[in-house]
């Protein structure tokens, strides 16, 4: 016979995959009621929170998840794509630092903070996520695309020919790769 809180859960998930997002509230505070250790209730509750861009709400229920349990790297992950949602960078920085500790392998997490650095247009330590993003996950062909695209904008900023042209040789080097990997933007660059 299946439990209360796992009768609310599974009605929940049915809610979240039809939009019903009021009535998947309702279904995950009640599983919560039930056993207020429910990481998966709060993490579902949480995604929700950020899908409807109620961020702060979004922040308050992984806190409550990191208060029962903070070793789990993934909720300072998401936590950060909150903050970074809201241009709270420092703040989203911060919660990838926790990721890192907790897992240095999250190779999302690295490419997370390229994003901050991309959005603060610092693009060199962005280029450095990227490329940590690559030493855990060598097929990331958005990670190769992006790559492609920064230092296509750094040698548009260079004034000295040949370090403009080592720019341009890597960033065709990382769309090669991209392309290479299946990625069709990467594929109709390289096309064009």
């Amino acid at each position: 016979m299946i439990s209360e809180d796992n009768k609310y859960f599974y009605s929940a998930l049915s809610n979240i995959q039809n939009k019903k997002y009021n009535e998947a509230i309702d279904d995950l505070n009640k599983v919560i009621e039930l056993d207020n250790n429910n990481l998966d209730a709060y993490h579902n509750l949480a995604r929700i929170y950020y899908d409807i861009k109620e961020y702060d709400k979004a922040i308050d229920t992984y806190n409550r998840s990191i208060e029962i349990y903070p070793h789990d790297s993934d909720v300072y992950y998401y936590r950060a794509e909150i903050y970074i949602a809201k241009e709270e960078y420092d703040k989203a920085i911060e919660d990838l630092e926790k990721v890192f500790i907790k897992n240095e392998a999250y190779s999302d997490a690295y490419y997370l903070m390229s994003v901050i650095y991309r959005k603060k247009k610092k693009y060199k330590k962005a280029i450095k996520y990227l490329k940590k993003t690559l030493e855990f996950n060598l097929e990331d062909y958005i990670a190769y695309y992006d790559l492609y695209k920064l230092y296509t904008i750094i040698s548009d900023h260079e004034k000295e020919n040949e370090r403009k042209e080592k720019y341009i040789s890597k960033a065709q080097k990382y769309l090669k790769k991209s392309s290479d990997l299946g990625y069709e933007k990467a594929i109709e660059k390289l096309n064009l």
